[in-house]
């Protein structure tokens, strides 16, 4: 983007001139990491042009930065007009990064929020008609109504989605490092948050899946695996069968680290496991069960393909290395 159009859009904002179905789109533009220097350039030369004459629209305009950063003070005792002249230049493009988080922030807190239990799944429809099938240990939000040009949604756990068509108003999948972007189609995501990797499995159509380097479009029947750790992307092509196997009851593993097996155990059967074994973290398995096994019949499959021993207390179960 030019430095002038970065400039012009600043100061539009800080002035308030933009209509209100605009200001998110705004606001989110403004807490992306690119351009922060013109940002912050744009933001002293405001100032700058305000400091020109002491009045009443210099208080306004620091009040309006304020009030989007949810910035409160209490009355001063005595003037601070000299202090608020030295540190504004320094305080107010972080203000306005600052500002532009909490308000999309506060947005976002006024979503409706659905959260499964372990042990539960839930079905739904979003505002736009399209389903949504939620995993146990899943929290999704999404607003009443779907503004903009967007239809975006906020995922920690994992979800399938079947996507009523929209080519105006994209479908949006924003996780903690990953986002997914659709026109219409049927697609799964796992985000937990404690997992290793986030998974996107898509069943049909076409899905852009984003991080903050680059985008991958995927194929129907292709899975695509972001390692937090290192961020790398894996992107296979996987059974037509595996797409959408949790929701008939199945557990899929590829390549999946024992600390993740574990997690989707606990979260499926609303068991606690402590792991106790010496098994390096590093160590990858692939495993299938096609049915609904008990834990017990989980386990016992798993303490032969692994190596471990289990000991079961109620919903408690505890884990130790093979003697």
């Amino acid at each position: 983007m030019k430095k002038k159009d970065v400039s012009k859009i600043i100061k539009k904002y800080l002035s308030g001139r933009f209509l209100p179905e605009t200001e998110e789109r705004v606001q989110k533009w403004i807490i992306k990491e690119d351009n922060i220097e013109e940002k912050e350039r744009a933001s002293l030369e405001y100032w700058d042009e305000l400091e020109e004459s002491e009045n009443s629209e210099t208080y306004t305009a620091l009040n309006r930065v304020n009030e989007r950063i949810g910035y409160s003070r209490q009355a001063p005792t005595i003037p601070l007009y000299k202090k608020i002249r030295r540190i504004a230049a320094v305080l107010l493009p972080l203000f306005i990064l600052a500002g532009g988080y909490l308000y999309y922030q506060s947005i976002r807190s006024n979503l409706i929020e659905i959260k499964v239990a372990y042990g539960e799944n839930k079905h739904l429809f979003l505002p736009d008609s399209s389903e949504i099938w939620l995993n146990a240990g899943t929290t999704i939000k999404y607003p009443k109504k779907f503004k903009g040009d967007e239809r975006s949604i906020y995922l920690d756990g994992e979800a399938y989605f079947s996507v009523k068509r929209n080519e105006q108003k994209p479908f949006v999948v924003q996780t903690e490092k990953i986002s997914v972007k659709v026109l219409g189609t049927k697609f799964n995501v796992k985000a937990y948050v404690n997992d290793e990797k986030i998974i996107t499995t898509l069943t049909s159509g076409k899905v852009e899946v984003s991080t903050n380097n680059e985008s991958h479009i995927l194929k129907p029947n292709e899975q695509l695996s972001y390692d937090r750790s290192t961020s790398s992307i894996d992107i296979v092509e996987v059974s037509s069968d595996e797409t959408d196997s949790w929701l008939s009851g199945q557990l899929v593993f590829n390549d999946s680290s024992l600390k993740d097996i574990l997690l989707a155990l606990e979260r499926r059967f609303d068991i606690s496991i402590t792991n106790n074994t010496a098994i390096p973290a590093s160590k990858l398995y692939t495993v299938k069960f096609l049915r609904n096994e008990t834990p017990e019949e989980v386990l016992n499959i798993l303490q032969e393909v692994v190596g471990f021993t289990y000991l079961r207390q109620g919903r408690n179960i505890i884990l130790t290395s093979k003697q």
